[in-house]
């Protein structure tokens, strides 16, 4: 992590209290007027506008973080006379006294920053709790990227690549853009345990529950900031928060402003072009962008027209020998979004946007073996309202097979139709002179897909929603609770209750300790309860088992934040976790509905199915340094430490966690005011063992490093430099994935 160096059925009893909660809005004995703090900071040196500074009121949870012009807004402020405090990386704090907030008026101030020596573990964080909260006070393991060093190190055009110094991290690399990102163990070659959210979208495609990489609709660079909850997260964010939540957070038009121009070319025929352009009319502001990417594939045949048809050692022959041939025409991405914000008055805010992808020719590994995506159309849209007190959101996403995806292992052309719709309203409130702060929320999901019987024999709607609440109490500056639950039904599962609780002691501004317990659930997705393929050349049929029950997880951690110096920053993060009613993957003997060989579709076949296989315990930690030799310089290491214990599994099922037992991850990077920025990370990964699906053997050990620089030619133009796998060592990362090699990228951009 380097926060550091960038500008954080029925209802059951249980639920009562949510729905005592919810109504909350409605109940107008809390409400009193407010007023609004508005302003510019500034850098005191020369006077330019200073973007990603927290400012926030002392005494108070409320704050918020300047746009690139250096404008910032604080609204619902109570009448009283304040101390407002500006805080960034590289500057020093400053500090505005008597500050008088009146009610139903704007004052305005001006803030002027001057540098210093780095200001540690001042970023402010949202997704652990949904309330703003410097990151040492978060009541969970989080990690943040902040929008300098996603600019850095973006050049690849892969929002994976940008996770790979984060503890407890797995990345596992197949193509140009199927990566699987994965937390604390169970990895998978579709894994879906972490949830991944754009500006509050599930980016999950409907039938595997796993993301599309190369689906996004806004190049990497253009990504506002990412934090990374770590630990089970159901409790405010339902189904298949199991392992964490990646949030993505996306700059708003204002903080886009003007026209910018990227160009990337490079190793693998890489070439990728964006534009984008950002204005403002009055209360409206618009951001439109465009672009293409197009690069060589990795990925190989492996028929029979290959004189050897396996990159590596300990293939399968008979499950893994492919009857279709992979195209090797470049994987490309074709996509464009809009976006208009509408500010109602200072204290609401609306949002209409909407973005296409077409995606082609990549190759993903899943459990029936390797699938090529022909083409693909991934349209999407969300509107938003957000003020004061409240959040309302409604969000679609579709999938749209043009031409068919190809499974390569059976020759099988493969659709899917797919669409998800969500309304989401979010509601909070604080009580008793910010000693009590309540949030509440509910959801509802309606999801539709249709595969023209190539994966499963019916097309299927269904539906999902959920309720939740969550109770923040201060009971001083330096101790808080939370307490949160959260209900979910659905017509694909049991109904699930989800609960949360966290204790968070902060002796001093730079130290904070804490324990928290969390429930939390993955549910099966299409593929594992209706998959339905029979193999045409072999006696094999991969089905789904509809009688499968929900993944659970109690997960029992304790965490530590430490600032030494304002040079050294620590994070120590340990947990302990229950799993049960473990969803094994793709493999024959584990659904009890069949045994051994049965008669379908006329032929004799071996079933491969998904079963309930049993109970794991986990338990790991994750330490993490980041030290500041001065402000240009910037040390930063972390180990990660994993290991199970099976405690009940399928006979015929091995369950293996797919990840190594240890982790380290290292660098530096250097910066020369605004005009040089340099870093680099060694990425170790040991040995391990790999079962997922039809694939199953060793991953060789593996050491990665990576360099990325960026350098202004000018106020308005750049140059970066982004090498993955520097020192070009061959591996591969998942068990059937292709080799991967040294892959660099140039990127000139220009600004206007």
């Amino acid at each position: 992590m380097r926060i550091l160096l960038r500008r954080a059925s029925k209802l059951p009893f249980s639920a009562i209290p949510i729905l005592f909660l919810l109504l909350l809005p409605n109940c107008q004995v809390f409400a009193q007027p407010t007023g609004s703090i508005k302003g510019t900071v500034l850098d005191a040196s020369n006077g330019e506008p200073l973007a990603d500074v927290n400012i926030v009121l002392k005494g108070t949870t409320l704050g918020g973080v300047s746009d690139n012009e250096g404008k910032f807004i604080i609204a619902n402020i109570p009448p009283a006379t304040y101390v407002l405090s500006a805080l960034a990386v590289g500057y020093e704090t400053a500090e505005v006294p008597n500050v008088s907030v009146r009610a139903n008026d704007t004052t305005s101030e001006s803030i002027r920053l001057k540098e210093s020596n780095i200001q540690v573990g001042e970023v402010v964080v949202y997704g652990a709790s949904f309330r703003r909260e410097r990151i040492t006070e978060a009541p969970a393991a989080v990690s943040t990227i902040e929008s300098g060093e996603i600019t850095l190190n973006s050049g690849q055009g892969q929002v994976p690549k940008l996770l790979e110094m984060v503890p407890g991290i797995d990345i596992s690399q197949n193509g140009l853009f199927d990566f699987n990102v994965n937390t604390r163990g169970f990895n998978s070659s579709l894994n879906r345990r972490l949830l991944v959210l754009l500006d509050g979208r599930d980016l999950a495609i409907v039938f595997l529950g796993a993301q599309e990489w190369n689906g996004l609709s806004v190049p990497a660079e253009d990504l506002g900031r990412i934090e990374i909850v770590r630990g089970p997260g159901s409790a405010l964010y339902g189904a298949n928060a199991f392992n964490g939540v990646l949030n993505i957070i996306s700059p708003t038009p204002r903080q886009s402003l003007g026209t910018k121009f990227t160009l990337a070319a490079g190793e693998l025929h890489t070439v990728r072009g964006d534009l984008r352009q950002a204005g403002t009319s009055d209360k409206w502001s618009y951001k439109i962008n465009i672009g293409r990417s197009q690069a060589d594939t990795w990925s190989v045949p492996r028929d029979t027209s290959q004189p050897r048809p396996f990159e590596y050692e300990g293939f399968n022959p008979f499950l893994n020998l492919e009857v279709r041939r992979l195209n090797t025409n470049p994987v490309t991405s074709t996509y464009g979004s809009a976006r208009v914000d509408y500010e109602v008055n200072n204290r609401a805010f609306a949002v209409a946007e909407a973005g296409l992808a077409q995606v082609e020719n990549e190759v993903y590994i899943t459990g029936i073996g390797r699938v090529q995506v022909t083409r693909a159309l991934k349209p999407w849209g969300r509107v938003n309202y957000s003020d004061d007190h409240s959040s309302a959101q409604v969000w679609a996403s579709g999938r749209d097979s043009r031409e068919p995806q190809y499974s390569l292992s059976t020759g099988l052309p493969l659709h899917e139709q797919s669409l998800t719709l969500q309304s989401d309203y979010q509601y909070h409130i604080s009580l008793l002179n910010e000693k009590i702060f309540v949030t509440t929320g509910l959801s509802y999901r309606y999801q539709t897909i249709d595969t023209r019987e190539t994966l499963m024999l019916d097309d299927h709607k269904d539906n999902m929603s959920g309720l939740y609440a969550q109770i923040e109490y201060r009971f001083s500056d330096y101790i808080k609770a939370v307490a949160a639950s959260r209900w979910d039904r659905s017509t694909l599962y049991a109904s699930q209750f989800s609960p949360k609780a966290a204790l968070v002691w902060t002796p001093d501004h730079n130290q904070s300790f804490r324990l928290t317990f969390n429930r939390a659930f993955q549910a099966p997705n299409y593929s594992e309860l209706f998959l339905y393929v029979l193999h045409p050349s072999r006696a094999l049929a991969y089905l789904g088992n509809d009688n499968l029950t929900v993944e659970k997880i109690n997960g029992y951690e304790f965490g530590y934040k430490g600032i030494f110096r304002n040079t050294l920053f620590v994070t120590l993060d340990g947990y302990y976790n229950e799993l049960s009613d473990f969803i094994t993957d793709l493999t024959p003997g584990v659904n009890p509905a069949y045994h051994g060989q049965e008669n379908i579709g006329g032929t004799l076949r071996t079933v491969w199915s998904y079963g309930n296989a049993g109970k794991v315990t986990e338990a790991g930690f994750e330490l993490g340094l980041n030290y500041f030799l001065s402000d240009s310089w910037v040390l930063e290491a972390n180990y990660s430490f994993f290991d199970f214990h099976i405690l009940q599994q399928s006979a015929n099922s091995e369950l293996l966690p797919n990840t190594p037992k240890h982790k380290l991850n290292g660098g530096f990077s250097y910066r020369q005011g605004n005009q040089l920025e340099v870093g680099l990370t060694v990425k170790y990964v040991p040995s391990f063992d790999w079962a997922a699906g039809i694939y199953a053997g060793r991953i060789l050990a593996y050491t990665i490093v990576n360099l990325a620089a960026r350098y202004r030619l000018a106020p308005n133009v750049s140059l970066g430099l982004d090498v993955s796998n520097l020192l070009n060592r061959e591996h591969y990362e998942i068990f059937g994935g292709s080799l991967l090699r040294r892959r660099a990228v140039g990127t000139l951009t220009i600004t206007l």
